[in-house]
């Protein structure tokens, strides 16, 4: 599935070492899946240090899973209406070192050959690694993303340039990088990304 926007952005983690935080409240999604931490500051997650979930104050180490960069935790099933989440952890700074007019990514999934004798002549097939790879036009102003090739980013892909609220946000690797000077001396650069886990639909 190909998805494309006007409006890109490029994220790293600062040099602030990363802030721990205790019992950090969170907001509920309609359906009681998702938690995501309140504090826009604690959202994007240390993925090298470990997060700790309370439901009630008590710990929980199943029915969940953390999605580091947004600070959400998502539950297999809905909580109870009274349930109180909460999220212990450390956060990191970023700071955007680029930005793009124009992109598009491609969402895939590969599958794995599982056919046997017994699949009485038809192919079957059982679903793999799901990934995504994104492509970007923008404005060459410096070195800081090409002086980056082969480094793991934060890429934020706007669909609303307007309140930039509405995006897919996801963990890549720059893979590739092509300037180019156009006849009215404008510098366009190509920057490719590689998914580097899942690419998440954010809102907030």
């Amino acid at each position: 599935m190909t998805i494309a926007g006007k409006v890109g952005a490029v994220f790293l983690q600062t040099e602030e070492p990363p802030a721990s935080f205790i019992k950090a409240s969170t907001i509920e999604s309609f359906d009681r899946t998702s938690y995501t931490i309140g504090n826009e500051i604690q959202r994007y997650l240390d993925k090298n240090s470990p997060v700790t979930i309370y439901v009630n104050d008590v710990v929980i180490t199943t029915g969940f899973s953390v999605q580091y960069l947004g600070g959400v935790v998502k539950f297999s099933i809905p909580q109870d209406p009274e349930d109180e989440v909460t999220v212990s952890g450390k956060s990191i700074e970023v700071d955007q070192v680029g930005g793009f007019f124009s992109w598009s990514a491609e969402l895939s999934s590969d599958t794995a050959d599982v056919t046997t004798f017994e699949s009485a002549g038809w192919k079957d097939n059982l679903p793999t690694i799901n990934g995504f790879s994104a492509s970007t036009e923008s404005y060459w102003l410096d070195e800081k993303l090409s002086g980056r090739l082969g480094q793991e980013v934060i890429v934020a892909l706007y669909l609303d340039a307007s309140t930039n609220k509405k995006r897919y946000e996801g963990y890549g690797v720059i893979s590739g990088d092509s300037i180019e000077l156009s006849v009215d001396d404008v510098i366009n650069e190509s920057i490719e990304f590689e998914g580097s886990g899942k690419l998440y639909y954010r809102e907030d």
